[in-house]
């Protein structure tokens, strides 16, 4: 039976009152990070039960205690990324499972129970690894946090606050309008922003300058090679940028290989002076750029294996010419002594240099080496050094404290009050963008002044377009951070677009399905929405669609050495790229495919018992994918998706009500009509012979895969599927003993006669709306058209949270 704390809780998580038994709260597993995401408690009762059961039932209530320890330990590291209605359901979804299992063990037939409590747990961690699973979690558990932080805008109140430009302004306003057509307005973190001033020994100043860093130089948020360069260009045509800029841009867009870098760009109003930086990060070459190689050295760095920042800058209206120009960062944050020298080498600024190190302590020194002005046309242009210009310093935050401080930035206007008149007001002004100062910048008559961002990824998980962000740089669908976000195919793209919509909900110009189920009036509806996102996914996956299938055995880094730096990992947790051709396949989605989404993702209301999601026709009639559905509904939990042990609208003591819930439809729990509408397919495409693996029969002749979920055996001494046939077809219902006479199987194991009482859902799938979109599936694409950021156009291919989210 089940024990007392195990009993409380699932009473806590469900609610054995009826003012408790809100609809929300009934949403299980929806989440993968809810990949098992079970509360600590949950996964301590099923590790202590594990050894008190009977001996041939003790490795499957390890194997989910397991599972159940990892997931609760990936909700406490990276729990704070999820928004706050998907990290309740995280927690709850132990207490569900805790509860399954010790049901299961009290079941007539636990070996079977537990069989399909196993298929479940598989179906989340499919979806956990094809969201990164644990490189994804390792990412992620290396963001910082700071909720305070993740609140921070870069809005245009704070831009034209901090520099007097305003985002409107059709020039000097166009870096910070493509950091919008990115985020959204107001939804740009302030990382995204840095400012800085010039100031001359004679008083001048140059006060309205700017930077925003259209991709970070960090795995912690990107929109996808695309979008970056796409808005990359809009701000170079507005900068009248000359042609090595396009260039540069072009040569980012190309390659595919390689990991997309920073890109920014710096402005300086008052002067029209604009700048394309790009920056190389974790250990990334950067791209091969025109004319990068002709970039003179900085005086103390002769190779470009770490991290640095090169740009092209220009005057704004001049599309002819332009210079290039190299940051060098010194790896070691104690030579101080070198920049000493340097400075006193170009510009007798030792005193300077001393007295700022004593004041801030330096972090580490900055080296900058620039062209001449020359001209780019496509060839090879005759780039020389210019003398050497100024060098700069990289503060050490106070305290530790990357938040800017009044009390740094009087005793830095102090010292700087004889070399940068008029300091001391842009320090104050400026404050608004919360970064500390950063960099000092030395010239000969000038000190430039810097508030860049240092510590990137405070994601707030409110915001949807940063928690997409998130998602494109954190999972592996972030090819988008190494290449254009591209591959998946039709029927993957469609599935990545459902969850988009369902589960995350971004962009409500295309669809309003998440905003619509969540509406309490909604509760046991499926509004016409998320039937549309439905109908719209099953019509790119009808016809025997292909998706990709990875192997999850543990990479053998002895025949794979270019993976060697996965050890540890699956075959599973790769980009898809990188997963070996014979530890892939592409095979049809099948009904068993939409099982696992819609039991995973679906909205309640669009789930079993309410709606019908089932079509009248198989997404396809291959014997393998139609067996595979029929083991499905006969061996999940529970009886399938059409049935439940513990039917939403029933208080646990009293039975049927509807006071807080919505009605369920006559004769149910039962055997659901679409369930044994399916059980009653013809398998005509099945002979004794046929292999019931769907893998099997897709992978690539000759390979092998031993996974805990997936397998496939093709090799020369392979036994071609003989523990897979088909047979005389039967089957064994999971829990055809506990069904009694309502299930879709009786007594004999067999499907129940058409004319025998079964539940109809209130509502189903539109097959007439089915037959629309699959003649004309365009009408699905991802609607960017009312979008407010043309992220919509690279969005559709990412879904997905935060690890599973996060995992």
């Amino acid at each position: 039976s089940m024990p007392p704390s195990a009993a409380i809780r699932l009473q806590e998580a469900l609610g054995s009152s009826r003012g408790d038994r809100q609809p929300a709260a009934r949403q299980t597993m929806r989440f993968v990070l809810v990949v098992l995401a079970l509360a600590a408690g949950a996964a301590a009762d099923l590790a202590a039960l594990a050894p008190l059961v009977p001996e041939e039932h003790a490795p499957a209530v390890e194997r989910s205690a397991a599972r159940a320890a990892k997931a609760s330990q990936l909700l406490a590291d990276h729990g704070h990324l999820l928004p706050p209605d998907l990290r309740e359901k995280a927690h709850d979804l132990l207490n569900e499972h805790d509860f399954r299992v010790h049901a299961a063990l009290d079941s007539a037939k636990p070996g079977l129970a537990l069989a399909a409590i196993e298929k479940k747990e598989a179906g989340y961690l499919k979806a956990f690894k094809k969201l990164g699973g644990d490189r994804a979690a390792t990412k992620a558990k290396q963001l910082p946090k700071d909720e305070e932080r993740t609140k921070l805008r870069a809005t245009r109140e704070v831009l034209f606050e901090a520099t007097g430009v305003a985002a409107k302004d059709a020039v000097w306003g166009a870096p910070f309008r493509a950091l919008e057509e990115l985020f959204g307005e107001g939804h740009a973190p302030m990382e995204a922003l840095g400012v800085s001033a010039k100031f001359f020994e004679d008083g001048r100043s140059l006060t309205k300058r700017y930077h925003v860093a259209l991709q970070p130089p960090c795995d912690c948020w990107t929109f996808g090679r695309e979008a970056v360069v796409e808005q990359a260009k809009s701000v170079a045509e507005s900068l009248r940028a000359p042609p090595l800029v396009e260039a540069w841009l072009d040569s980012i867009a190309a390659d595919d290989t390689g990991k997309l870098p920073s890109v920014g760009f710096g402005v300086s109003a008052e002067d029209g002076a604009c700048k394309l930086y790009v920056l190389n990060y974790g250990g990334n070459e950067l791209p091969p750029l025109p004319l990068l190689d002709s970039l003179p050295q900085t005086a103390r760095k002769p190779d470009r294996a770490s991290s640095v920042l090169v740009s092209v800058e220009w005057k704004f209206g001049d599309m002819k010419t332009q210079q290039m120009r190299q940051y060098s960062v010194e790896a070691s944050a104690d030579d101080v002594s070198v920049a000493r020298q340097t400075q006193d080498e170009r510009f007798d600024g030792d005193g300077l240099v001393a007295a700022l190190d004593g004041a801030f302590e330096i972090k580490q020194s900055e080296d900058i080496a620039v062209t001449a002005p020359f001209q780019y046309d496509g060839d090879v242009a005759p780039v020389v050094a210019a003398p050497l210009s100024k060098s700069g310093l990289k503060l050490k935050p106070q305290d530790g404290n990357i938040d800017s401080n009044a009390e740094m930035d009087a005793k830095l206007a102090a010292l700087l009050k004889d070399a940068a008149p008029g300091a001391e007001a842009w320090l104050e002004r400026s404050r608004v963008v919360r970064h500390a100062l950063s960099n000092v910048q030395f010239g000969d008559g000038f000190v430039t002044l810097y508030r860049h961002p240092t510590v990137f990824g405070f994601v707030d998980p409110s915001s949807a377009p940063q928690h997409l962000a998130l998602r494109n740089a954190i999972t592996k669908r972030a090819g988008a951070s190494r290449r254009r976000l591209s591959g998946l195919t039709a029927c993957d793209q469609a599935e990545e677009d459902f969850v988009d919509r369902v589960v995350w909900g971004h962009n409500e110009d295309d669809s309003t399905c998440k905003k619509d189920a969540e509406k309490s009036k909604n509760a046991g509806i499926c509004p016409q929405s998320c039937q549309d996102d439905i109908t719209c996914m099953i019509a790119a996956c009808s016809d025997c669609a292909l998706v990709d299938i990875v192997c999850d055995e543990q990479i053998d880094t002895t025949a794979y050495p270019k993976l060697a730096t996965s050890q540890g990992l699956t075959y599973a947790d790769l980009d898809l790229a990188d997963v070996p051709a014979d530890k892939k396949a592409q095979s049809p989605y099948g009904d068993s495919g939409l099982f696992d989404i819609m039991n995973t993702w679906g909205p309640e209301g669009c789930r079993y018992p309410y709606y019908g999601y089932m079509p009248d026709e198989p997404l396809c009639k291959d014997c393998s994918s139609m067996f595979e559905a029929k083991e499905f509904v006969l061996n999940g939990l529970w009886d399938g998706p059409c049935n439940s042990d513990d039917p939403p609208t029933w208080d646990d003591d009293e039975g049927p009500y509807t006071e807080y819930t919505p009605a369920t439809p006559a004769n149910y729990p039962g055997c659901g009509c679409d369930c044994a509408d399916l059980l009653r397919r013809d398998l005509a495409t099945c002979t004794e012979d046929s292999c019931t693996n769907v893998a099997q029969q897709y992978a690539l002749p000759g390979s092998k895969c031993e996974g805990s979920d997936v397998t496939w055996d093709l090799s020369a001494s392979s036994d071609n599927c003989a523990d897979n046939l088909y047979g005389d077809g039967s089957f064994d219902s999971t829990w055809a003993s506990m069904a009694s006479n309502d299930a879709c199987l009786d007594d004999d194991g067999n499907v129940q006669a058409a004319s025998e009482t079964c539940y109809q859902t209130l509502a189903s799938n539109d097959e007439a709306a089915l037959t629309d979109k699959k003649s004309n599936i365009g009408q699905c694409a991802f609607n960017a058209a009312g979008a407010t950021t043309p992220l919509a156009m690279t969005l559709a291919l990412v879904g997905a949270m935060v690890l599973a989210s996060l995992a």
